[in-house]
């Protein structure tokens, strides 16, 4: 079982990064959070926290901001004009992709849906190479071939070992609907996290990471999302060049609750 072992150390660590972005995004026994208010124009701050204000357009609709380390940070106020959040940021999502490839290396293919059958053994295996337990609200199932899938209440994961595939990757699903959840899509790359945070309005963050720095040296990329949902909604893209952007992340959310509230 020692390929199967390997995955297990892979679902450990793509459970810590969507339990961590859970965790930050939707704290214990939150209050209700109160719709984003509908602005205009941006309030942009000379600062805030290591963040300082490089640019501002006359309209209203863009500023920028840097930190001592290099880190980058854009605001923007965006229409939806009718539109699905999703279809507008699907370009910046794109964008940020191409400053940080590695992340993207070896993408999992999709989990298979809860209470989907065990995988097989593969030909020439055997019982003892597999790992089957079942528990109530827990199923583990892992087979010598590196494939583990994980169910339990809330949380589903899917993962692999590289055997017949582009190296190690996992998907962890935790939560989700109108509750809110967390997407992990980790590989020997990096690892891509998508957050639906709860309460009225358009909350969403978007997080790819990796040890291997992209054309622009950056480590991680991604944006936060919030406003009404009808817009128009503010989104912040973050290129951070540091291996630790939990600060820029926290500067981020301060600005946008500056601008539309928490």
């Amino acid at each position: 079982m020692q390929k199967s072992m390997k995955s297990y150390g892979l679902i450990v660590a793509t459970l810590g990064l969507g339990a961590l972005a859970l965790a930050a995004c939707n704290p214990p026994h939150p209050k209700p959070k109160p719709a984003p208010k509908t602005i205009s124009t941006l309030d942009c701050p000379d600062s805030q926290g290591d963040l300082n204000r490089k640019s501002a357009a006359a309209d209203g609709k863009t500023c920028t901001y840097a930190t001592d380390a290099g880190d980058q940070v854009t605001l923007q106020l965006i229409s939806l004009d009718g539109k699905d959040p999703r279809e507008v940021l699907g370009p910046i999502e794109t964008g940020l992709k191409a400053e940080l490839p590695t992340a993207m290396t070896g993408a999992p293919t999709p989990p298979s849906p809860p209470g989907a059958p065990s995988p097989p053994t593969p030909p020439g295996g055997s019982d003892k190479q597999r790992v089957d337990i079942d528990l109530p609200g827990i199923h583990i199932h892992g087979t010598e071939s590196g494939h583990t899938n994980v169910d339990t209440p809330g949380v589903h994961v899917d993962a692999h070992d590289g055997a017949g595939h582009s190296g190690d990757h996992a998907t962890v699903q935790i939560g989700g609907g109108a509750l809110g959840g967390v997407t992990v899509n980790a590989n020997d790359g990096g690892a891509q996290i998508r957050v639906a945070e709860k309460g009225a309005g358009v909350r969403s963050t978007y997080i790819l990471a990796s040890d291997i720095p992209g054309p622009h040296g950056y480590k991680a990329a991604g944006y936060e999302v919030r406003g009404p949902s009808a817009g128009p909604i503010v989104v912040a893209t973050i290129l951070a060049k540091s291996d630790d952007h939990d600060d820029i992340h926290h500067d981020v959310r301060d600005l946008l609750t500056h601008n539309v509230g928490k």
